[in-house]
């Protein structure tokens, strides 16, 4: 049985989705460890166990592209437009909102790739 051909295009998608997914078990993490400073005690576990759901629904996403699973496609597109969205909020902070837009960009352009969308399809 031979590998399936994964274009580098949608290498650079998992890619950017595998930086979201550790930014955003970082950033759960750090929830958890802000615990004893927390005005709220629920607020602050709620918030950790928050990102590190969202960093493990766009972890199983990205796994799945890589295993060539089309059905994955839309989640991670919706998950770059709520990542500029999010940018757009934050665009006071040039090189967060920059940060952002740059990881989105690369992710979508990924995806959206034609050898990308003919490497999907082919499954």
């Amino acid at each position: 049985m031979t590998a399936p051909h994964r274009p580098w295009t949608l290498l650079l998608a998992v890619f950017a989705a595998g930086l979201e997914t550790a930014a955003l078990l970082l950033w759960g993490a750090l929830e958890f460890v802000r615990i004893p400073e927390a005005a709220s005690l629920t607020t602050a576990i709620a918030g950790g166990l928050f990102f590190l759901l969202c960093a493990a629904g766009i972890g199983w996403c990205a796994f799945k592209i890589w295993r060539l699973e089309s059905w994955s496609r839309a989640p991670l597109v919706l998950v770059q437009l709520i990542v500029l969205g999010l940018a757009w909020n934050l665009r006071e902070d040039l090189a967060i909102a920059g940060g952002l837009v740059l990881v989105a960009a690369i992710a979508l352009v990924g995806i959206f790739a034609p050898p990308s969308i003919a490497a999907l399809e082919e499954r």
